[in-house]
């Protein structure tokens, strides 16, 4: 009996453990990734006003496009990288189901995404696949749904609308683009610390082989050679997580602007719904090498920012402080 007491309290203790970490990581999601305050406190209904709000005050996004100017190594690949995607040519795709064209045109006008002036598009395309997907195209991007996922019990409008306001964020946030620069730099970042690693380990082997010569202190057989190769093997894997396929991050960004947005009509519970509906369907995409989010996980992460109003976001304040600062002076 004691040792099942025992072994309860062990379970316990880990999971409770587990949930304070996964709390941590959901309060640093909300503060990093959340709309600004600007957005939330537009007056319902004024959905173009929520996006202006939502964009123009992403302290993110600002910083990225301004990194951008810099046209350095990083930001040249990720230009680069971006413009060898492959685009997407509405005119010409015969999965394009043309006789929904209408409703779609229809819904960007209700999200008050059509008066942006932003160049998107949106299509319901051909496909047994539940998916939904933003493809860039010639001048802006096209958000697509698939008539497998408009097809699914227990869609509702406001559903679709919470699908679109999710590619939406990925476009309009510039993720293809912000994922290739993060790519760039981590990879600049993990090759000099691999290059001082491996510098670091060339003058250990070199202080045995003085000590071996002057102090017949005996080496310690390390292979240094190995230990480089091991770095680099390192560095390769860090770097596989910044794949195509949008990262963790962004896709809970991009949740957040969604269920934000249908907050904002007073339906923020659908897009947790939609989310359901989609189950783990919509997981199979993905390969192990990806850290996209399950749906799961996606959900729990709804319901904790349903259960926490007072989180927002924090990054802006930062972000401004810091580029207000007066810069340092000798």
């Amino acid at each position: 009996m004691k040792k099942t007491i025992v072994l309860i309290f062990l379970v316990l203790s880990t999971f409770l453990a587990y949930s304070a970490n996964v709390e941590k990581q959901y309060k640093k999601l909300i503060e990093n990734f959340d709309v600004a305050d600007e957005a939330k406190s537009v007056t319902p209904v004024n959905t173009a006003a929520f996006w202006s709000a939502a964009l123009d005050n992403n302290e993110l996004c600002a910083k990225f496009i301004k990194d951008l100017q810099k046209n350095k190594g990083a930001e040249k690949e990720a230009l680069n990288k971006t413009a060898q995607l492959p685009r997407f040519y509405p005119q010409y795709d015969e999965t394009i189901v043309e006789s929904m064209q209408g409703f779609c045109d229809t819904l960007l006008i209700d999200m008050g995404i059509a008066d942006l002036g932003i160049k998107c598009s949106l299509h319901m395309v051909y496909s047994d696949e539940v998916n939904a997907y933003t493809a860039l195209t010639e001048d802006g991007f096209a958000m697509c749904i698939t008539t497998e996922l408009a097809s699914k019990k227990g869609i509702t409008y406001e559903i679709l609308m919470g699908y679109v306001a999710h590619e939406f964020a990925h476009g309009a946030l510039l993720h293809h683009a912000r994922g290739f620069y993060a790519q760039a730099k981590e990879r600049r970042k993990n090759e000099l610390l691999g290059g001082i690693a491996a510098g670091l380990n060339g003058l250990a082997a070199g202080m045995e082989a003085y000590n071996a010569a002057a102090y017949g202190i005996p080496t310690s057989g390390t292979d240094y050679g190995a230990a480089i190769a091991n770095i680099g093997n390192d560095i390769k894997i860090s770097t596989l997580k910044y794949s195509f396929k949008y990262s963790r991050e962004q896709e809970f960004e991009a949740d957040l602007f969604a269920y934000r947005f249908l907050e904002h009509i007073g339906k923020g519970e659908e897009f947790i719904n939609g989310l359901r509906i989609l189950g783990t369907a919509y997981d199979t995409l993905y390969d192990e090498y990806s850290d996209h989010p399950t749906t799961g996980s996606r959900i729990d992460f709804l319901k904790y920012v349903q259960l926490h109003p007072e989180l927002g976001n924090k990054k802006k304040a930062k972000l401004k402080k810091k580029r207000n600062e007066p810069e340092f002076e000798w």
